[in-house]
């Protein structure tokens, strides 16, 4: 009898409880307008509230048949606009269309109206974060051209196409290896209209083609183009010369070029000295000997420098040397003038 009488007070509870309906599979009618499950007190903003106060899951569906799949669909005003979230069996064989091989069906989750989450239609995909109230596009696969756009919400001009907001970002490559901090690394930057790639460590920035190292920029600022090493005390070193149609060189000063020649005070060495310099040592004076040049190499703002000097000396010995023939040719009429006055 107190069972009979609880059960009919349980029943006119729950049918003052609202007016949703929730049918059973043989059509039997639950009322209530939110149906709580572990929760005597459901928030009325859904039709099902499950709560759980300890460690598992709220909700477990299951399909154990390997060869099947399970799956979550969600649809609003349009049965055509549905979303699925599938999980298929670990025996499902096969894999996406066009991606089998990455994408096979016992390892993924497929989420979409008319197929996987990662071909979800013909529609964009991206992904987005809510900040200050306002939802920001991170991520954006463009469904026309087929192309992924990071950081902003522009349609990618390419390929792969990064594009914010900011007035400079940044494309950052770092490794595991000790010592390394989250600010070393490779960097790929703009600022503004500028653009930069910088090695934040302590190495070299190397370009390559055909799997071979084509140039180097070391740590000191140094750039090698080709196998080479670099001597010390220079920026740029080129393997088998450089081919160009216009090289300008630039001197810090006048006083690197070759104009004190033709200073009053400059000592003109006798061309005796010259000459006995010349068989001892094969090579003129102030100039490297084809052993340096060899050992050092040629610098070409010093020897033109250099050339431009003995142009120099050799215009001012031609011009002691007219006037000496100048003065013997005045001498010799003076003597022949006097010749023929004694006649």
């Amino acid at each position: 009898m107190n069972k009979i009488i609880l059960f009919i007070a349980i029943f006119i509870l729950v049918g003052h409880i609202g007016k949703a309906q929730l049918y059973s599979s043989g059509n039997n009618i639950i009322a209530g307008n939110s149906i709580g499950i572990g929760t005597s007190t459901p928030v009325s903003t859904a039709n099902l509230h499950i709560q759980r106060t300890s460690p598992g899951q709220s909700l477990y569906i299951e399909n154990p048949i390997s060869t099947s799949s399970n799956s979550i669909r969600f649809v609003n005003d349009l049965p055509s606009a549905f979303a699925n979230f599938t999980k298929y069996g670990s025996a499902v064989n096969g894999g996406y269309n066009g991606i089998a091989n990455l994408y096979p069906y016992a390892n993924a989750l497929g989420f979409g109206n008319n197929g996987p989450f990662l071909n979800a239609g013909a529609s964009n995909i991206g992904f987005a974060i809510s900040k200050g109230g306002t939802y920001k596009l991170k991520i954006h696969i463009d469904a026309a051209t087929e192309r992924l756009g990071l950081g902003g919400n522009a349609v990618p001009a390419a390929s792969v196409h990064i594009n914010s907001s900011l007035s400079s970002d940044t494309i950052k490559l770092t490794n595991a290896t000790t010592g390394h901090g989250a600010g070393d690394g490779l960097d790929i930057m703009n600022t503004g209209n500028n653009a930069y790639i910088f090695n934040r460590e302590n190495g070299f920035l190397s370009f390559g083609t055909n799997n071979t190292n084509r140039m180097s920029i070391g740590n000191n600022g140094v750039v090698m183009i080709g196998n080479v090493t670099m001597p010390a005390g220079y920026k740029l070193y080129v393997e088998t010369g450089i081919l160009t149609e216009k090289i300008k060189v630039s001197l810090k000063s006048s006083a690197n070029w070759a104009d004190y020649v033709f200073a009053e005070n400059y000592k003109l060495t006798p061309l005796k000295e010259v000459e006995s310099f010349i068989q001892k040592n094969k090579h003129l004076p102030g100039m490297l000997s084809a052993d340096k040049m060899v050992e050092e190499g040629l610098d070409l703002a010093k020897m033109d420098a250099k050339l431009l000097e003995k142009i120099e000396e050799l215009t001012l010995y031609m011009i002691k040397l007219e006037k000496e023939v100048e003065q013997l040719k005045a001498t010799n009429d003076k003597l022949q003038q006097s010749i023929q006055s004694k006649n």
